[in-house]
C-alpha cells in the first residue's frame, strides 16, 4: 500500500475509533433518559438522530477503508458474535 493511503488509513481507522466512542456514549445518554420517571421526547429524538448520524458516517469510514484495502475483519463495523 503506497504511503499516502497508509496515511488516510490511520487517519480513517482513528476517526473511526472516535465515531465509536461518541456512539457508546450517546447510546448511554438515550438509556440514561429512559431510565427516569418521564423520559423527555424531544431529548430522546434528538439523541436517537445524533446515534443515526454517528452510524452513518461509521459506515462511511467503514465503506473507505474496505476501499483503501485496510480494513481488517476485527476492525469491523458490526464484530462477529
Amino acid at each position: 500500500m503506497p504511503r499516502n493511503n497508509r496515511v488516510k488509513a490511520f487517519s480513517l481507522k482513528a476517526r473511526l475509533a472516535e465515531l465509536r466512542i461518541k456512539n457508546m456514549e450517546v447510546k448511554k445518554l438515550i438509556a440514561d433518559e429512559l431510565k427516569r420517571p418521564l423520559p423527555c421526547s424531544l431529548s430522546l429524538q434528538r439523541l436517537k438522530r445524533r446515534k443515526l448520524e454517528l452510524k452513518d458516517q461509521m459506515s462511511r469510514y467503514d465503506g473507505f477503508l474496505h476501499t483503501l484495502g485496510a480494513f481488517s475483519p476485527s476492525q469491523s463495523l458490526h464484530p462477529q458474535r
